[in-house]
């Protein structure tokens, strides 16, 4: 299969036209330097059928979507400034693999906890789990070129490849998609900043730290999950509650995060307590959508302290109060804001300084007492059932990248009325039933909290 992309000649590089690279920006370099050691920075995808589907369609698929978002198919490079280039013999890359197995649970968890090789690998690869009864999808996406919105536009892009493959008999070719600063520039357009390189706005950094009982070393190559998941229908409770009080099923999961981490890692009462919280910045596209799978988020840090016998909806009330201080001020632009004027350092200096950095959190990590947490909610997958030809997605959720001590990270994602839990973790770095304690204790406090 012949590659159909060629992409123009990069800005600030001396490359001939028509060479097979593309810039790199800030989002995507800073995601890179996670790799020496800040986490394992992949994101993946679990998805059951409702059947079995074809696998040589499903491999061709997977090989026509990094035709369709270029930047799956290259390696980043190291250079000042850094950039895309296309895979040297992409037809021979193995993109997608498939597994017959007895025992689906066994194989999927083998799969999620199986790194990219972040040197070698390519920024995607999917894997089909057959069982007798029905297939698995899995997928791994390097946080690289993509964040969670990115994940989920990929999911949408292979089953509309498959399903399209599936009807015109193997003859589809997909029109690329263009990952250009034109996104960037969209949101300072739509927020009113002429030049981003000049804004003075400060990114929020977290000022307090909770109890938590790490323990010494943990190994950054393997990386177990804890998953937790709401019953059905619960999601259709939360999303009522939350309606009747003016509230959202992001402020549900902060208030039931903060009474978790209240009640196991019990900070002093009154001292405003942080968690961090990802935004997506596509909220500021006028579509809500930007034009090609990239990173674009941003982040913020809500603060609430401790109080003395407060009920579930005195914790909603004033997390919906801080949400909305926050909304009013439009949250995380200043990490776009933050990337512009990264752009301008000379790479080979970031890289060293993210390379201390990380040494420097690895010699902390090995005797912290406390964490950083945070909060990624990637929302609803899907708002209609995911089909790969006639086959139905029945169940899916999202596993975040695994953050090396003392970060922890959870990720909540719903599709086909099923919220789902996840964390990651450095294996030896805590005992596993700590952070299953902490899950369950968020799930027990949405469903007690959120009674009708």
């Amino acid at each position: 299969m012949q590659s159909i992309f060629k992409f123009p000649k990069i800005n600030k590089l001396d490359f001939d036209a028509g060479s097979d690279v593309m810039p790199a920006y800030a989002h995507d370099f800073g995601n890179y330097a996670a790799r020496y050691g800040i986490g394992n920075f992949q994101i993946q995808v679990i998805m059951k059928l409702d059947g079995r589907i074809d696998f040589d369609k499903l491999s061709r698929a997977v090989r026509l979507s990094v035709d369709a978002e270029p930047v799956l198919g290259c390696r980043f490079v190291e250079h000042d400034p850094p950039y895309w280039k296309r895979l040297e013999d992409i037809d021979k890359i193995e993109f997608c693999s498939m597994e017959e197995t007895t025992n689906a649970e066994e194989a999927v968890q083998l799969f999620l906890e199986s790194p990219l090789d972040m040197d070698n690998d390519p920024m995607v690869k999917v894997k089909l789990i057959r069982s007798q009864e029905y297939d698995t999808v899995g997928i791994k996406l390097n946080h690289t070129c993509s964040d969670g919105a990115g994940t989920k536009e990929y999911i949408h892009l292979l089953a509309h490849i498959y399903s399209s493959i599936d009807c015109e008999n193997g003859e589809y070719v997909p029109k690329p998609s263009v990952r250009s600063r034109e996104d960037h520039e969209r949101v300072f357009n739509t927020l009113g900043i002429e030049n981003p390189k000049l804004d003075n706005s400060v990114v929020e950094s977290p000022r307090t730290v909770w109890p938590f009982p790490w323990e010494s070393g943990g190994c950054k190559n393997v990386t177990p999950f804890v998953i937790c998941r709401l019953p059905a229908g619960q999601l259709d409770i939360l999303s009522r509650f939350a309606k009747e009080r003016g509230a959202t099923i992001n402020d549900l999961i902060l208030a039931a995060f903060y009474r978790a981490m209240f009640k196991l890692s019990r900070p002093p009462y009154g001292i405003p307590m942080d968690i961090g919280l990802t935004v997506d910045l596509r909220r500021y596209l006028p579509d809500n959508k930007a034009q090609a799978i990239r990173n674009l988020s941003g982040g913020i840090i809500l603060r609430i302290p401790r109080t003395h016998g407060e009920s579930f909806e005195g914790t909603l009330s004033r997390v919906v109060s801080v949400m909305n201080r926050k909304k009013s001020a439009n949250p995380g632009y200043q990490n776009a804001s933050l990337a512009e004027r990264a752009e301008i350092f000379n790479f080979y200096q970031f890289l060293a300084f993210s390379r201390f950095v990380s040494k420097t959190s690895e010699i902390l990590s090995q005797k912290s007492i406390f964490c950083s947490p945070g909060l990624s909610n990637v929302g609803l997958i899907s708002k209609s059932l995911i089909k790969f030809g006639e086959h139905v997605v029945t169940d899916a959720y999202i596993i975040p990248p695994a953050i090396r001590a003392p970060g922890l990270l959870i990720v909540a994602s719903s599709y086909n009325g099923i919220l789902t839990l996840a964390i990651g973790f450095y294996k030896g770095s805590i005992n596993r039933k700590y952070h299953e304690k902490l899950l369950n204790k968020i799930k027990s406090e949405l469903m007690e909290g959120c009674k009708q």
